[in-house]
């Protein structure tokens, strides 16, 4: 009896151990069995990564094509100052059962190169996607990008 038992616990405490793995570095997600939110997760954050480390052209492949230019001109210019961090409020969805359209606040930590003044850039980001496709598309509007200065 006590060779059936070791195996047992040994398979218990090894299910517990890849539970907790899992756990740990997945989310489980049961709105949305096909792992469409992470993707959005994902998609934002290469997004918004890209506008703190001022890689604008890769930034604005989110963005419509007819919406890019406009985007792009409004961006300040490299040498201008710097964004050092950012943070997101939580998610708001249009819809919580298509969840084909949500909407994102973020703020971005800057400082301008001719001040060296810190400040904050306000971003109101709104993703959304045809029916429910993974190909994000973002809507974005900044507020503060004047304070690094003329472009």
């Amino acid at each position: 009896m006590a060779l059936v038992v070791r195996p047992i616990r040994l398979l218990l405490a090894g299910s517990l151990a890849a539970g907790a793995v899992a756990c740990a570095y997945g989310d489980f997600r049961p709105g949305d069995p096909l792992g469409r939110e992470i993707s959005l997760s994902d998609t934002h954050k290469a997004y918004t990564d890209a506008v703190r480390w001022l890689k604008f052209d890769e930034a604005a492949r989110h963005l419509p094509r007819e919406n890019r230019a406009a985007y792009l001109a409004q961006m300040p210019d490299p040498e201008a100052g710097r964004f050092t961090d950012w943070e997101a409020k939580g998610w708001e969805f249009d819809d919580p059962e298509t969840r084909t359209r949500a909407t994102i606040e973020v703020t971005y930590r800057a400082f301008s190169e001719a001040t060296l003044i810190a400040f904050k850039v306000k971003e109101r980001q709104a993703w959304s996607r045809a029916d429910r496709a993974n190909d994000w598309q973002l809507e974005s509007e900044f507020t503060g990008l004047k304070q690094f200065g003329d472009r």
